[in-house]
């Protein structure tokens, strides 16, 4: 298979349309606007089914719900990290829901996360708590509501903060983009499957199905 870089992209203009739906709303907070783990929780409660991020700039992200579509790919993969982590790896597989509170104070939520024991050996599995860190592996998919632009930078951003192994998939153009450390990001065009590498040893997620 043959494979190429990642192009470079222009940043996500908020408010574009993108698939036809408006893109990712973003809205500046106050200064002194609490931009506490257990506020982000309970604006998410009290806003269901709305989800909330939060950016280093302390802009509040909403993001809508997930369609059909993305919810049947994310569960999909999802699946497949959940077969190998019970069977081989150990650790913990998130979906959606899980959120993160990163180093440069951002809070995000990805599409599906894996945690391995060995890096969170007393990982806190509180119902009111987000993660503080960043994952091992994280996937992110692209839906009707996110551009490739936006989902770009966000990988970027998970990235920066400590994940060790990234994989953005578009299912509309058809490509991966591999994220590694210190790596300039990788394109694949519509593989069959992808590999965990060195961070997820022996996990391999069949993307037949993604492209269908």
């Amino acid at each position: 298979m043959v494979t190429t870089q990642a192009k470079p992209q222009a940043p996500a203009q908020i408010g574009a349309e993108t698939y036809g739906l408006p893109a990712p709303i973003k809205l500046k907070l106050p200064a002194d606007w609490d931009t506490s783990d257990e506020t982000l929780i309970e604006l998410s409660d009290l806003n269901e089914p709305w989800d909330f991020e939060l950016t280093p700039d302390r802009e509040l992200v909403i993001v809508s719900p997930e369609g059909l579509g993305s919810s049947a790919r994310g569960i999909r993969i999802a699946s497949q990290v959940l077969a190998w982590s019970d069977s081989q790896a150990g650790g913990v597989v998130f979906g959606p829901q899980m959120g993160a509170r990163l180093p440069d104070t951002s809070a995000k939520m990805p599409d599906v996360a894996w945690i391995s024991d060995e890096r969170w050996p007393d990982l806190d599995l509180d119902e009111d708590a987000l993660l503080q860190g960043a994952p091992d592996l994280v996937v992110e998919i692209v839906s009707k509501s996110q551009s490739l632009d936006y989902q770009q930078k966000k990988m970027s951003e998970w990235m920066t903060n400590g994940v060790l192994l990234g994989w953005l998939i578009d299912p509309f153009e058809e490509i991966v983009i591999i994220y590694r450390p210190d790596s300039e990001p990788e394109q694949l065009d519509k593989p069959d499957s992808l590999d965990g590498e060195d961070v997820c040893e022996g996990l391999t997620v069949n993307l037949e199905r993604i492209w269908k």
